[in-house]
């Protein structure tokens, strides 16, 4: 399937982020070496690694899921809409925890749609049916709630989406009332723009948003089938799309996220895909179609980043389900590559290799925790090589691959 190159910074490093798929035979096979992905003879390009979820009630079970943020230890925090609830995923996919619960008290939700995170990991939830914003701490306990039902400055009607920035400025988007209002982390209204229409600035039904690195807020103008772009203060700044099944147009778009390196992620919901662009509009690739099967959508609603540019993605009915696509996970064979190529000293090189091939017999075993161990020394040797400037920056860009392989590792625990 058609998906998006990843950029390398350097190309005799093999970087892959640390996301990986859950089931454990998949993984293995990896570290075995009996799965060979194809490779792009110009990038290294996004692959299918997972999925999870299936309709129903149950833990790890979803009724149609919407939005989820992802936080920098790769916790998928998921808006399970119908559930009333959010449901917490780890970096292996398994469960972990669920909050809120059908009601209008304080922690309790009615069809939750929008979800982020602030600096601090609070989890902050567009409590749609409520219309209102609850915030909730790390440890899933309520904190505070603002909104109520109307249009004044505070107000919503159907706040669907939000996202937050760098300052922890809280962006919501107000369906109904066409708008984005901003708050404060506390929940102090700040400013809000838009109305309905189709001009600039103008939105018909805005259903998701999303901030860049250098704060450019995206929103999906979903009534108008574009993607408009504005500053922090809500000055217009450019605008992309059209109604189509075209490259760069859309049916009925829901969600965005901007992504590491500046890639902008969009899911054309009526046409089953997702597409990226770049950041001025362009298009770049696109992947998916009708179905069920790894790679097909059915209905895809959310779409976020993880922490090294993972794309997950929730789809609605029938599938109840979140796919997360990325760079499959360094094995041995891998690692050894990248010390080959690194021109450190002989000795140190041989040590490096040592390790590894201790580590790729322990998995050939099928003793994981033990190859972990194997991979812990080497990071020690390597925090020790980055420490004398011996091999820096090589040594630490090959400390994130080790990084990698052991998330990959305890997976198989």
């Amino acid at each position: 399937m058609p998906v998006r190159p990843v950029r390398v910074s350097n190309p005799n490093i093999l970087w892959h982020p640390r996301r990986l798929p859950v089931l454990p035979a998949f993984l293995a096979a990896v570290f075995a070496g009996l799965l060979v992905f194809p490779t792009s003879s110009h990038a290294m390009s996004l692959e299918f690694l997972a999925t999870w979820g299936s309709p129903g009630t149950a833990v790890g079970q979803f009724n149609s899921p919407s939005a989820l943020a992802v936080d920098p230890e790769g916790n998928a925090h998921v808006a399970d809409t119908f559930n009333h609830r959010i449901q917490t995923f780890d970096y292996c996919h398994r469960w972990t925890s669920t909050l809120g619960g059908l009601g209008s008290g304080a922690g309790e939700l009615n069809a939750p749609l929008g979800a982020d995170l602030d600096s601090h990991g609070n989890l902050y939830v567009a409590d749609a049916n409520n219309n209102r914003v609850e915030v909730f701490a790390p440890s899933g306990a309520f904190l505070h709630a603002w909104g109520s039902s109307g249009s004044g400055n505070g107000q919503f009607r159907l706040p669907v989406a939000l996202a937050i920035d760098s300052n922890d400025d809280v962006y919501v988007l107000d369906l109904d009332n066409n708008r984005i209002q901003v708050f404060d982390a506390a929940g102090t209204f700040l400013r809000a723009w838009g109305k309905f229409g189709s001009g600039n600035g103008q939105f018909s039904s805005p259903f998701g948003i999303a901030i860049d690195p250098q704060s450019r807020v995206y929103v999906t103008d979903t009534g108008n089938n574009r993607i408009q772009v504005f500053d922090p203060a809500g000055k217009f700044l450019r605008k992309w799309g059209s109604f189509g099944s075209g490259n760069g147009q859309f049916k009925s778009p829901r969600s965005v996220s901007a992504g590491p390196l500046g890639e902008v992620y969009v899911t054309d919901t009526g046409n089953n895909r997702i597409q990226t662009f770049d950041a001025t509009g362009a298009f770049l690739s696109k992947w998916g179609s009708l179905g069920s099967a790894p790679g097909q959508f059915r209905f895809p609603v959310g779409v976020a980043t993880g922490p090294l540019g993972e794309v997950y993605v929730t789809e609605g009915s029938p599938n109840h389900r979140i796919q997360v696509f990325g760079d499959p996970p360094p094995t041995v064979a891998d690692l050894l590559e990248s010390v080959a190529g690194l021109g450190l000293p002989h000795g140190i090189e041989n040590s490096l290799e040592a390790k590894l091939r201790g580590a790729q017999a322990s998995l050939d075993r099928g003793q994981p925790r033990t190859a972990a161990n194997k991979l812990g020394a080497l990071l020690s040797e390597l925090a020790a090589l980055s420490g004398k400037k011996v091999g820096s920056p090589a040594a630490d860009s090959l400390t994130a691959e080790v990084q990698a392989t052991l998330r990959a590792l305890s997976c198989l625990e």
